[in-house]
C-alpha cells in the first residue's frame, strides 16, 4: 500500500494512510464569502476568509490577520484567563507571559500586556538570553529563565520542531509558576497511542525514521523546519509524570473564525 503523495498531505502509518495536514471537510456552514464574528485575538468583529484545503492554517482575520489555529490558541486563552471575548486581551496585574514565538497575530496581540517575553530559537552554541538582532533566543530543552517565572507559556506548533519535546515540557513546567498554564498546539493523532518519532538524534547526527516532513518557518522563510514528533495519546501520559494536569479542547465556533476538524488546543497546568 502506498500513500498519495501527489499533495504531500498523506502518510503510510502501521499500513493506514493518515494525513499529514487537515483536509477539507465539505462542510455546508463555510459558504466561500467566508465567516463573520468576533475574533478573538484582536477581539473586534471581522470577516473570516480564504479557507483552503488546509483549514487549520487558512481563514484570514479581516482585521488582524489570524488564521484558524492562532485564533484557536487566543480562544483558549481567554477561556481559562477569565477574559470577556471581545475586546484586546486583558489580564491581572502581574501575570506574567511567555510565547516562543516573536511574529504572528498572538504575538501583537500579547505584546501589549505589562510582563511579556518572547523568544526565537537561533541555533545550537548560542547562550539561552542571547539577543540577536533584536530577539531574545531560548532553547525549550534548555531554558535559561528561573523556575517560577511565568502565569502563562504560549507555543503553537512549535514542540514538534525539537528532538527532545518532553525536556521542553518539564522546562516549561520548571519555568511555570504554581498555578500557571501552558496552552499550546502540536500535531496531534489522538487515535494513536504512540507518539510518532520521524527523526532522533543519535551521537550528534539525525537519524530520520520516517520521511521527512518540514513546516514553515516565519523566521527563516523558505528553509522549512523539520517535523521531529506527531504526538498521539502518549503525550498526555507524558504531561501527567512531569506533574501536568492536562485538558484539551477540539474546538468548533465558526462565529469566531474557528472550524474543524482539527482544531485541538492543550491546556497544560502546574497545579497549585
Amino acid at each position: 500500500m502506498t500513500p498519495d503523495r501527489s499533495n504531500n498531505e498523506h502518510i503510510l502509518v502501521n499500513n493506514r494512510v493518515f494525513p499529514m495536514v487537515p483536509v477539507k471537510t465539505g462542510r455546508l456552514d463555510v459558504p466561500e464569502s467566508g465567516l463573520s464574528g468576533v475574533c478573538p485575538v484582536c477581539g473586534v468583529a471581522a470577516k473570516f476568509r480564504d479557507f483552503t484545503d488546509n483549514e487549520r492554517e487558512s481563514g484570514a482575520c479581516s482585521n488582524c490577520g489570524s488564521f484558524n489555529r492562532q485564533r484557536q490558541i487566543a480562544s483558549i486563552i481567554r477561556n481559562v484567563f477569565g477574559m470577556d471575548e471581545s475586546g484586546p486581551f486583558e489580564f491581572a496585574d502581574g501575570v506574567s507571559i511567555y510565547n516562543t514565538e516573536s511574529t504572528g497575530a498572538v504575538h501583537n496581540a500579547l505584546r501589549q500586556s505589562a510582563r511579556y517575553t518572547n523568544s526565537e530559537y537561533f541555533g545550537d552554541g548560542i547562550k539561552g538570553g542571547e539577543i540577536i538582532d533584536g530577539i531574545r533566543h531560548e532553547d525549550l530543552q534548555n531554558l535559561s529563565f528561573e523556575d517560577s517565572s511565568f502565569d502563562l507559556v504560549v507555543s503553537s506548533d512549535v514542540l514538534e520542531h525539537m528532538p527532545r519535546p518532553y525536556d521542553a515540557h518539564a522546562e516549561i513546567f520548571r519555568a511555570l509558576k504554581p498555578g500557571g498554564r501552558h496552552v499550546f498546539t502540536v500535531p496531534f493523532y489522538p487515535w494513536d497511542a504512540l507518539d510518532q518519532v520521524r527523526a532522533a538524534q543519535r551521537n550528534g547526527e539525525i537519524e530520520y525514521l520516517g520521511d521527512k516532513w518540514y513546516h514553515g518557518d516565519p523566521v527563516r522563510p523558505g528553509e522549512g523546519v523539520l517535523v521531529w514528533t506527531v504526538f498521539g495519546l502518549q503525550m498526555i501520559v507524558e504531561l501527567a509524570r512531569i506533574g501536568f494536569v492536562v485538558s484539551y479542547w477540539n474546538l468548533d465556533d465558526p462565529s469566531k473564525g474557528i472550524i474543524g476538524p482539527w482544531s485541538i488546543v492543550f491546556d497544560a497546568r502546574k497545579p497549585a
